[in-house]
């Protein structure tokens, strides 16, 4: 299958033909119409499938490609797909000619007046830069097109190890160049949407089986039985947030002027239930082994035994959300954290106005820089008045508010936390700061896709009031 697609104008065939047999010289598959395909061939679809299979498309820029329409069109497609641009510069041109998708990027100039060996290892570099992950964003792309063209039929949708792989791939690449298509993003999250409805399915059934089979004394072995036994171990101790104000925003002049909010109120924001504590490994892990929950994307921690007490982390807003529901609780809203964080009288953290010590936040202030994460019931110093641990620092934790607008998502929009209503390519607000994040930015929020997960973002579960 090749692996670069060449994209150029018939007038620039010398250049290209010296360029490709520097590539075939390092084994690097490519592939180029020398003679154009026969007009048998549905020639548009050919190209079109073999930019699809490719994991890099490579433009070579020069006055007559940009002005051609076919090069136009095979640029439109690589685009489309995601595809890795990689824009090389083989005669003199006009800048305001070329095309934006390729703007933006670093040139690999290789015009006469350019020293040619010194192109071409930049070249080889750029091509041989996150391969891995290239590699793994070509074949989810075309995964995810054999779906979208089969009419979405279930059949083609991923599962079991599959599935995890792509969920990974898809946090831990997801700022990466190329980045993650939207129809990639959909793909992986209609397959976890459609694995969770099987999950829940066969526990039903099963639990049925067995119920069935095993009379009533069956039932204390059913999955149902031991499922409730696990969420009372991991259920942890909730702090009732009474009826109040919430204040949220930030008062730093910077941090307006790059877009953050400025400090605002909600009058009144109803009495909530809210975690004394972040989720820690254990928990989460007794809802991996006996509830719907997923294993975090990274497990480097999570199944340690030393690691036990630390905050879970490297969960997408899916996995948090669907581990609170396990509990039959919710994942707090943007106001409700900031209500707890900040408490009724609005100071800047929960112990007032002044500024944080190692001991009360763990988070870098001054010239106190923390290395890692801290057991969820650290920080004595920082407890805030109700008693709840680490709403500052520590880990970043998730909201079910939709908070960025640069998706088709409703600005301030609170997921309910149906998994057939999740939009995993919306920005959620996400609060606290995360061990890495200097303490003046934790009044700001971090807002971040829905499928993204990160080794400083984790959960706390809250709940209505009855």
């Amino acid at each position: 299958m090749a692996r670069i697609f060449i994209s150029y104008s018939r007038k620039n065939i010398d250049f290209v033909k010296r360029l490709t047999d520097a590539l075939g010289e390092r084994d690097l598959d490519f592939w180029v119409d020398w003679e154009g395909i026969p007009p048998t061939v549905d020639w548009m679809k050919e190209i079109q499938k073999s930019i699809e299979e490719a994991d890099t498309f490579l433009f070579v820029i020069s006055p007559d490609s940009i002005t051609s329409k076919v090069c136009r069109d095979e640029l439109e497609i690589a685009v489309k797909n995601g595809k890795r641009l990689v824009p090389v510069v083989a005669t003199e041109i006009k800048w305001d000619d070329v095309p934006s998708e390729l703007s933006r990027l670093n040139y690999i100039f290789f015009r006469e007046s350019d020293d040619y060996d010194s192109a071409l290892e930049k070249l080889f570099t750029a091509l041989d830069t996150d391969y891995d992950w290239v590699k793994a964003h070509r074949r989810l792309q075309v995964k995810a097109l054999e779906w979208e063209r089969s009419d979405r039929d279930a059949g083609f949708l991923l599962r079991g190890r599959d599935l995890e792989d792509a969920e990974r791939q898809l946090s831990v690449n997801a700022a990466k160049d190329p980045a993650p298509t939207e129809l990639q993003r959909e793909y992986v999250l209609k397959s976890r949407q459609a694995t969770d409805r099987q999950r829940r399915i066969t526990m039903g059934v099963l639990a049925f089986i067995a119920l069935v089979m095993t009379g009533i004394a069956g039932v204390l072995i059913t999955p149902i039985v031991l499922d409730r036994i696990a969420q009372s171990r991991a259920r942890g101790e909730m702090i009732l947030i009474p009826e109040g104000p919430s204040f949220f925003g930030t008062e730093n002049p910077l941090f307006v002027e790059a877009g953050f909010p400025p400090r605002q109120e909600i009058a009144s924001l109803p009495a909530f239930y809210i975690g004394k504590y972040e989720v820690t490994n254990y928990q989460y892990g007794q809802c991996v082994e006996y509830g719907d929950c997923t294993v975090p994307v990274d497990q480097t921690d999570f199944r340690k035994d030393e690691r036990q007490n630390f905050p879970v982390v490297n969960v997408t807003l899916f996995q948090a959300n669907t581990y609170c529901q396990w509990l039959g609780q919710r994942l707090p809203t943007q106001y409700e954290w900031e209500r707890a964080a900040r408490g009724a009288e609005g100071f800047r953290w929960h112990w007032g106005n002044t500024d944080p010590t190692p001991g009360q936040a763990n988070m870098p202030w001054g010239d106190y820089a923390p290395s890692e994460l801290e057991p969820v019931d650290s920080n004595w110093d920082g407890v805030s008045p109700q008693g709840i641990h680490h709403l500052i620092g520590n880990a970043w934790e998730w909201t079910s508010t939709i908070i960025k607008n640069e998706t088709d998502c409703d600005l301030n929009q609170i997921w309910d936390g149906n998994p057939d209503t999740y939009q995993g390519t919306c920005f959620y607000a996400q609060g606290g700061g995360g061990w890495r994040y200097k303490a003046e930015e934790a009044a700001i929020y971090n807002a971040d896709l829905g499928v993204s997960a990160r080794d400083d973002l984790g959960i706390r579960c809250a709940d209505d009031v009855e």
